[in-house]
């Protein structure tokens, strides 16, 4: 199985590649007209979908890299080399750059916050690369692995908390619904985990405040969300 500092280095190597995406953004956006939103919104429709594309391909890489690394240490059975996934749709980017540039059509536009909501969907989309890569790996490989969500960063979410709490019981990212969605800024990461293993954190612990939780809101999803949200004072 992965161990803790195998499991950061791999979220700081995938940060690393956000990172740079998120940089390049910036820089390009330095140089944007934005007091003409629909020439701007053109622009971001040409531009960003090829800055996704670029970082989804290193995501992924790492993302590959890392698999087989993990399959190896497992000694899962059979031979099998990951393949990567393919960029986040350039449908699907475009339709998140025209979301985030919703502030530069404001009565009082304000570009810096276009900024910020754009550079959370870079980092969404570029690691979908990464994620999918992982997922589409564990679906081919004849060894079968499980899925667990490993929660990462200072506050992970009361979501991301609650899906990791179940540790590696996700089969599939297709079987598993909403463990395959992640929101902007999501520095979590899917991991996978062979047959005789353990993820590489604590799942009992979250486990026990999911648990308090639903004995406080009781056994509505929402409800309970939002009473882990109060209790750990997290989103």
């Amino acid at each position: 199985m992965a161990t803790p500092a195998e499991a950061t280095a791999y979220r700081n190597a995938q940060r690393d590649v956000v990172a740079l995406a998120r940089a390049d953004l910036a820089s390009w956006w330095r140089g944007l007209d934005v007091s003409d939103a629909r020439a701007a919104v053109a622009a971001l429709e040409a531009v960003v979908p090829t800055l996704v594309a670029v970082y989804g391909d290193a995501a992924a890489s790492v993302a590959a890299d890392w698999y087989d690394l993990l399959r190896e240490s497992a000694g899962a059975p059979g031979a099998y080399r990951a393949v990567l996934a393919e960029p986040a749709p350039a449908t699907q980017v475009r339709a998140s750059a025209r979301w985030a540039a919703g502030p530069l059509f404001a009565a009082d536009p304000d570009p810096d916050h276009a900024l910020g909501l754009l550079s959370g969907s870079v980092q969404r989309l570029v690691q979908q690369a990464g994620r999918r890569t992982m997922f589409r790996n564990g679906a081919s490989d004849p060894a079968s692995p499980r899925w667990a969500r490993v929660p990462h960063g200072i506050s992970p979410c009361a979501f991301c908390r609650m899906l990791a709490s179940r540790g590696a019981v996700y089969l599939s990212a297709r079987t598993a619904g909403r463990f395959d969605q992640w929101h902007d800024d999501c520095n979590c990461q899917p991991e996978p985990v062979w047959s005789g293993q353990e993820p590489s954190y604590d799942a009992d612990a979250l486990y026990e405040q999911y648990l308090v939780a639903r004995a406080q809101a009781g056994g509505n999803t929402r409800a309970i969300l939002a009473q882990m949200r109060e209790d750990l004072g997290v989103n």
